[in-house]
């Protein structure tokens, strides 16, 4: 995991947490216990999927209970990059871009569906 400031000093830190290559029901536990470790620092975060290679429903699961936790907080949890790669297919297979909401297309695709 690596810190970055904010783009002007009025900002807060953010986290970025670099997301493994696998997440899946094998692996949540310890997913899900790195999200709520970062939870409990107080901060804004950002997940780096970019390693990401191997995806299943729990991942899916876990980002929008930690989304939720974030927001009840005050905070925010969103995505370095717009979401591409595995986790894409599996958004479309599970049925979550059937009539997306704003704050999802905002969160996964950072306001634009993929073409």
């Amino acid at each position: 995991m690596i810190n970055l400031a904010g783009k002007n000093p009025e900002d807060k830190m953010r986290q970025v947490i670099a997301v493994a290559d696998s997440v899946t029901v094998r692996s949540a536990r310890e997913f899900a216990s790195v999200l709520s470790n970062e939870f409990d620092t107080g901060r804004d975060s950002e997940l780096d999927l970019s390693a990401l290679k191997d995806v299943d429903l729990a991942f899916i699961e876990i980002v929008y209970s930690a989304r939720a936790q974030w927001g009840v907080a005050g905070r925010e949890l969103r995505l370095t990059h717009p979401v591409q790669g595995a986790v894409l297919p599996l958004l479309e297979r599970a049925g979550f871009l059937t009539d997306i909401t704003p704050r999802d297309l905002e969160f996964w695709f950072h306001g634009e569906l993929p073409q």
